[in-house]
């Protein structure tokens, strides 16, 4: 109200020195002035059946739902073509990591009172059969109870609908069969996998709203189409529903989808309906029904090392087809849909999955500029018409195959692999010996390994926070470290062994993970940064466990909560690990070592800790248990600290501490090893030693 003298005379009528856009931007001002004016009158006319009571109103809710009757009383004072209406109210406080109990009992009377006012009101109205109103939360919390008596963020959850029309009284979906660790859907610390989505609600309630067009749906909802047949329609919602799910109560088939990949990742929720889209199309066409008929989703995605093309990934995905009740079961046969999904997902290999290897089924038009090179060898030996003009210079591991003699006779590097059944009769004897001028190649490793890397700085080791067991580290071989300990490192404070190095600035820090033992499938070992040696210290760490595969954990800020990303699907034995920082910015990395690449994949989450500061915090090697009753025992090697080189942008401490690194003895320049000159030794053009460039003798 202070500023209302202003505004209307900032937005007063036009005048000489009045633009165009600034005249449209005042008459739009003062038009919204106008309806929210009237709007405020309307409402102040509005009297309510129902007493919301302000003692109960925690959070606001009570205000909040009293206010969204009274919107609902002056409908058609609001204007008119107003048919429909959405209300959204929230009522926090109930991120329960601490006391639940006593949250919940501060909370949920409020919440009773205010929703039963408001339904109160709307009867009061007339109106119970033309509202629905539905209760959620953003996510579920996890059935087990933490340290702090709380409940911690997980995934599924219970959603509470109710309405005039609705046919209430029921649960739909699945109740959970079991709470205990074992139930499939339980992925630990009781977090519920959900066997519904949002979406299957929403639905329903979206065709209740009016809108019936399978388009407008998906607009709608645009992640429908990811769930099959898994979605309510309004006829299971509510009494006075028509609708039903095009696309379902016919044949249901499934088919494989398999991609190759460069990082270890399921495809996204665009890319399953990618795949599908072209799937339904495809089959549409083939097999000469409309593409409503019939509804696609991707399940059951696995991650595995792919053998055909080493260095990937292959992702194994399950499409499932589900077809109209009018589409005959002989038209839609598990061999017609196979055909189509492994056209499908070759097409989308080429044009829609990010950086998936093509795999298209269909031929060339032209042949390549270039030839085909393969990753793998092949399985039988190649039939060729005309003999080869340029001998081989490594001997086939199967024979070839000629119809025509070669014209150049073939020329080995290697030995056969046994002696000749006759021996060689030579004419004349060999004047001189032979020299080989070529080295042996070898496509297998070595069987002895090649020497670890050292760390050449000395490590501190000590055990942070409670953690049971007295854990060590020791260094029995050069470049090998073994380190033990025991505790629990997740949650609010952590408890673990730590063998690491205070350093500074941006720095690359590199390990293998050799051999891992512990008892507990959550135990882990990896490089880990943390800001302080306290219990409850922000940090950001990329772990081996013992069976939950590889994990990138991080807490953001000091004695806040653990968060991380895991994979299940990848569960090495062993594997290199390795956590940049750059800036602010650390990122996560793993490579594994039955992979002859030297390509790093990322993992996780690239994140931003202020916490972890540049000018000083500590990095190493990371060993707990998950228990306070045992330890974990890690063999941990070839750990390097690298960073960039160069006097401009790291100090003599920190060119030191890297391994890649060397100050130069009389500059003091910071080079990368073995490109120090020689004049850095200090030793003069006569000879003579010298102990700094200043020196005449330099």
């Amino acid at each position: 109200q202070e500023l209302r003298g202003h505004l209307e005379t900032l937005h007063s009528q036009t005048d000489e020195n009045s633009g165009i856009f600034g005249d449209k931007w005042s008459q739009s001002f003062t038009d919204i002035w106008n309806k929210t004016d009237a709007l405020v009158e309307s409402i102040r006319g509005v009297k309510t059946v129902s007493t919301f009571t302000t003692r109960l109103d925690t959070a606001g809710i009570s205000t909040s739902l009293k206010q969204v009757s009274r919107l609902i009383q002056i409908r058609n004072e609001r204007g008119a073509g107003i048919n429909r209406d959405v209300f959204h109210v929230q009522q926090g406080g109930y991120d329960g990591h601490f006391d639940l109990a006593n949250n919940l009992e501060t909370r949920l009377p409020s919440l009773n009172h205010a929703v039963g006012s408001f339904w109160a009101e709307i009867k009061a109205q007339g109106i119970e059969n033309q509202v629905t109103v539905l209760i959620g939360s953003e996510f579920g919390r996890t059935i087990n109870p933490n340290s702090n008596l709380g409940s911690d963020h997980a995934w599924a959850g219970n959603y509470f609908m109710f309405g005039g029309e609705l046919r209430g009284g029921r649960i739909l979906g699945e109740y959970p069969t079991s709470f205990k660790d074992s139930y499939p859907l339980n992925i630990g610390q009781g977090r519920l996998i959900p066997k519904h989505s949002w979406d299957s609600v929403w639905y329903g309630i979206s065709q209740w709203f009016g809108i019936k067009d399978l388009d407008d749906l998906e607009y709608v909802l645009p992640n429908s189409g990811n769930f099959g047949c898994d979605l309510f329609t309004d006829s299971d919602l509510y009494a006075t529903g028509t609708e039903s799910l095009k696309g379902c109560g016919g044949p249901t088939h499934t088919s494989p989808v398999t991609m190759q990949l460069p990082k270890a990742r399921y495809l996204t929720g665009e890319e399953q309906k990618s795949v599908c889209r072209l799937a339904v199309r495809s089959m549409a066409i083939n097999l000469k029904f409309e593409p409503s008929n019939s509804r696609c989703y991707v399940d059951n995605q696995v991650i595995v090392p792919s053998e055909v093309a080493p260095g990937l990934f292959d992702i194994n995905g399950m499409a499932v087809i589900n077809f109209d009740e009018s589409v005959p079961p002989e038209k839609a046969s598990p061999a017609a849909v196979a055909n189509v999904m492994v056209v499908a997902a070759a097409t989308a290999s080429d044009f829609v999955v990010a950086g998936a290897v093509p795999q298209s089924a269909a031929p060339s038009e032209s042949p390549s500029s270039y030839p085909t090179v393969s990753s793998m060898p092949s399985y039988q030996p190649s039939v060729s018409s005309m003999p080869s003009h340029q001998p081989s210079d490594q001997p086939s591991a199967l024979p070839s195959v000629s119809t025509m003699p070669s014209v150049v006779p073939t020329i080995s590097t290697m030995p056969t692999v046994s002696p000749s059944a006759n021996p060689t009769t030579s004419a004349s004897p060999t004047i001189a010996a032979t020299d080989s001028f070529p080295p042996t190649v070898s496509q297998y490793p070595t069987p002895a390994p090649t020497a670890r890397k050292v760390f050449e700085e000395d490590f501190s080791s000590r055990d942070i926070g409670s953690v049971g067991r007295k854990g060590g580290s020791s260094n029995p071989e050069s470049g090998l470290h073994v380190v033990q300990g025991s505790g629990v490192a997740f949650g609010y404070n952590d408890g673990f062994h730590y063998l690491f190095v205070e350093t500074s600035g941006d720095i690359t820090f590199t390990a293998l993970v050799e051999n891992f033992s512990a008892s507990r499938p959550w135990a882990k070992v990896g490089i880990m940064f943390r800001d302080t040696l306290y219990a409850t210290s922000s940090h950001y760490s990329m772990y081996l466990t013992r069976s939950q595969g590889v994990a990138n954990q991080y807490r953001t800020c000091t004695a806040c909560s653990t968060s991380h990303a895991q994979s299940w699907v990848y569960n090495p034995s062993s594997v290199w690990l390795k956590v940049t920082k750059v800036g602010n910015v650390l990122t996560a990395y793993y490579r594994p070592t039955t992979s002859t690449s030297s390509t790093w994949y990322e993992f996780g989450v690239s994140l931003s800790m202020v916490n972890i500061r540049s000018t000083g915090y500590y990095v190493g090697i990371a060993v707990s248990s998950h228990t306070k009753n045992g330890l974990a025992t890690a063999e941990v090697s070839n750990i390097q600290l690298t960073r960039v080189c160069t006097s401009e942008s790291i100090t003599n401490l920190q060119c030191e501490q890297a391994s890649n690194c060397e100050v130069g003895f009389l500059s003091s320049s910071c080079y990368y090893k073995g490109t120090v000159p020689d004049w850095e030794d200090g030793y003069s053009y006569d000879g003579s030693f010298v102990a700094s460039v200043l020196d005449v003798a330099s």
